[in-house]
């Protein structure tokens, strides 16, 4: 198996390491003290954001580039499996920062990213009812991708120490 390219880990590790420190810390959102929660959710929108810009660079990245194929001892349902759960993660990492962006807009609070500057939503105003189906969406998807994060992790480490190929490696600077 081929290595991926250098744009493509970089881009693989930044990703995961902004989603799994905004999971990890969204669910305590509503208990930041009241004099920090503004700063708070500006943060929090904003790493949204760019994660809806880094996965639009990942997505165009793979379909200019590609990805190296999975070793030829993989079942083919794994295979199957291995690439679903590659798509739902980007698909859900599309979704969740769109839809907080959405809720936002709908609840009249325009992102300020990183406070330099606004990003508005074209065509979406203040909208109560907008607003709470955005939010429940934005919770389950929250769920739905640590559960498809959980699916990829286990099938990197199987491949890695079950059946001792590079699909791991192909995605890492260094030896295992």
């Amino acid at each position: 198996m081929k290595s991926y390219s250098t744009l493509s880990k970089l881009l693989h590790w930044g990703i995961a390491l902004i989603v799994i420190l905004m999971l990890s810390f969204s669910f305590f959102l509503d208990d930041v003290p009241s004099a920090w929660k503004g700063q708070a959710y500006m943060i929090h929108k904003s790493f949204g954001l760019t994660v809806l810009c880094l996965m639009l660079i990942r997505i165009f990245w793979i379909s200019v580039r590609g990805r190296p194929a999975l070793p030829a001892g993989i079942a083919l349902w794994e295979r199957v499996l291995a690439r679903a759960v590659q798509g739902f993660l980007y698909v859900f990492l599309l979704i969740m920062p769109l839809s907080g962006w959405v809720l936002s807009m709908a609840e009249g609070r325009i992102p300020v990213y990183f406070g330099l500057f606004h990003m508005p939503l074209p065509f979406i105003t203040a909208n109560q009812l907008l607003g709470k189906q955005m939010d429940n969406v934005h919770k389950v998807v929250a769920w739905v991708i640590i559960g498809l994060l959980v699916f990829h992790v286990a099938g990197a480490i199987k491949n890695h120490i079950w059946l001792r190929n590079n699909v791991l490696r192909s995605m890492l600077w260094y030896r295992l």
